[in-house]
């Protein structure tokens, strides 16, 4: 019986770390999506006339639109979040989410391919860039693009931190810590930063 007992918590283990895996996995899909849905609404803003008044109507008609056909989640403040999300962060992902995901290594030969790109870059050199761009409040060149780790509800929490810097340390230790939106909420008023 004792066999069966550690037989029976082994799968029940496995099948929790599975469905922990997918609801990972749907949060970042919701992060990369909002991201993109606010680099799209800030497009089409840029080509309004009077930027103001014309992307709040842009924002105001997607979020009936959505809304109507989609359900909760696309309102108007929603929109407005997912728009100041891609403007906090579009630094970090320099082309559409959807070219991201087969984005072809460039100037990364390390051997001299005729078919290669014209620049080129040696493995070493790679990592000693990297190594340049280090720590959190001492970088000493532009940060390389992180990828989006925590869930949209971690991110509408951080839109509210108006420091750069102090976003980038909150959502690292969250990250890092495994924080839930609820121990981040607590570390941010404590004042951990």
């Amino acid at each position: 019986m004792k066999a069966n007992a550690t037989f029976f918590d082994g799968i029940r283990e496995l099948i929790a770390g599975a469905r922990t895996t997918v609801a990972r996995g749907v949060d970042l899909v919701q992060v990369h999506t909002n991201f993109e849905i606010g680099r799209r609404i800030v497009q089409e803003e840029l080509r309004g006339g009077d930027r103001a008044a014309y992307g709040e109507q842009i924002i105001r008609t997607l979020a009936d639109r959505l809304t109507g056909e989609f359900g909760r989640g696309f309102s108007l403040s929603n929109l407005k979040s997912m728009r100041q999300f891609y403007l906090q962060n579009q630094d970090r992902i320099g082309q559409t989410v959807s070219g991201q995901f087969n984005a072809p290594a460039i100037g990364q030969s390390v051997t001299g391919e005729l078919g290669a790109p014209a620049i080129r870059q040696t493995v070493s050199d790679q990592l000693d860039a990297l190594a340049i761009r280090q720590s959190l409040t001492g970088e000493l060149g532009p940060r390389p693009p992180r990828p989006f780790t925590l869930s949209w509800t971690h991110y509408v929490f951080l839109l509210g931190v108006k420091d750069p810097n102090e976003r980038s340390f909150y959502e690292i230790e969250a990250t890092e810590q495994n924080w839930t939106v609820r121990q981040l909420k607590r570390q941010f008023d404590s004042g951990l930063y």
